[in-house]
């Protein structure tokens, strides 16, 4: 089992009003447990991603929601990647944290490694109409103490709000927002896909595909969503 730990910056504007008002997409409950299953272009598994919701705090205007994540991999069970990431609801605004758009199983390349993340984060405000288009945001990944340090960034871009929809997988059916956005990662090679996914305010992401050159290459589906 490996447990990554990161130094984390985070640039977010200042913004006042009480955090509560927002819609959060993400569960509201402590020790809610999510499940989300990676699928190929074939629909075959690839990783299994189980969250739980591990506090939510009020204070002042925000509200953070802090979740631990564990990432398995289908093809070597002792192999567990276990990260602690976060959320925010701000002045009507629900913050996404950027960690979720790093690859896991990549990040057990990094272990015994000093890493710092910089992050911009996306947001989705809890008024919105169809065809608005939505902040982008980033993250940047600086590596060292290993043979040679190393920078990354994945950027999302373009990110617009393409309908309301129904969605239903194996946990059940979901109101959910869509949204498309482009994921653009620089590093020794430089690469851009599309992706499309689905959020449910209490709930988080149900449903992602993912694009390249018009071809879906693989997707993720909510598959257990357990409240306490």
């Amino acid at each position: 089992m490996k447990k990554l730990v990161c130094s984390i910056i985070i640039a977010l504007p200042f913004l006042t009003a009480n955090g509560q008002d927002c819609k959060a997409y993400i569960p509201y409950e402590e020790g809610t447990v999510t499940e989300i299953r990676n699928y190929d272009k074939k629909g075959k598994t690839v990783g299994v991603v189980t969250q739980t919701v591990t506090a939510v705090e009020h204070k002042g205007n925000n509200t953070t929601f802090s979740v631990h994540q564990v990432y398995e991999d289908p093809k070597s069970k002792d192999e567990i990647v276990e990260t602690d990431i976060s959320f925010k609801c701000v002045d009507g605004t629900f913050y996404i944290d950027m960690s979720g758009y790093l690859d896991q199983k990549q990040m057990e390349a990094y272990e015994g490694m000093e890493v710092k993340l910089l992050m911009d984060e996306i947001n989705i405000p809890s008024s919105y109409e169809v065809g608005d288009k939505l902040k982008d945001g980033y993250i940047r990944m600086e590596i060292t103490g290993g043979p040679m340090p190393m920078n990354m960034t994945v950027s999302i871009e373009n990110r617009k709000v393409l309908a309301e929809e129904k969605v239903t997988t194996e946990a059940g059916t979901f109101d959910c927002i869509k949204i498309s956005q482009d994921i653009v990662t620089k590093a020794f090679v430089n690469m851009t896909i599309n992706s499309v996914e689905w959020y449910a305010e209490g709930v988080g992401v149900v449903r992602s595909e993912t694009h390249r050159k018009g071809k879906m290459v693989g997707y993720s589906e909510l598959t257990k969503f357990e409240k306490p």
